[in-house]
């Protein structure tokens, strides 16, 4: 159980590190920040690989979503607080809501199943 939290907190850290570094490279280099998306389902297949290997593969379900609903609103608010480039029609649809918390969580799932089925 505590190596699980444990990878769960570094997950947070690494996603967090992640989205401040997108942010300003979206902004130095005039790149859609959205296209670092990519990076962040690395991230969440990653965490799922290592929270399967510590515990089952239920937890790493969980705690994949548990890190797209992390990236789903402390990640924006990063990406707002840097300034990175994101166009007027995206930042409609990426505005801090449940129903988006729940789409990212749902997704990094599907991404972490995936990639435990794949790399396991």
């Amino acid at each position: 159980m505590f190596e699980s939290i444990l990878i769960i907190l570094i997950g947070f850290s690494v996603i967090a590190i992640f989205d401040i570094l997108s942010s300003i490279l979206s902004r130095a280099f005039n790149f859609e920040y959205v296209w670092f998306a990519f990076g962040s389902f690395i991230i969440y297949g990653l965490i799922a690989l290592y929270l399967n290997s510590y515990g089952t593969f239920v937890t790493a379900i969980i705690g994949s979503f548990i890190a797209g609903a992390f990236d789903s609103t402390v990640g924006i608010i990063i990406a707002r607080v840097f300034k990175a480039k994101i166009l007027e029609q995206d930042q409609e649809i990426i505005k801090i809501s449940p129903k988006l918390v729940l789409h990212m969580g749902i997704l990094a799932s599907i991404i972490g199943a995936m990639t435990i089925v794949v790399f396991k």
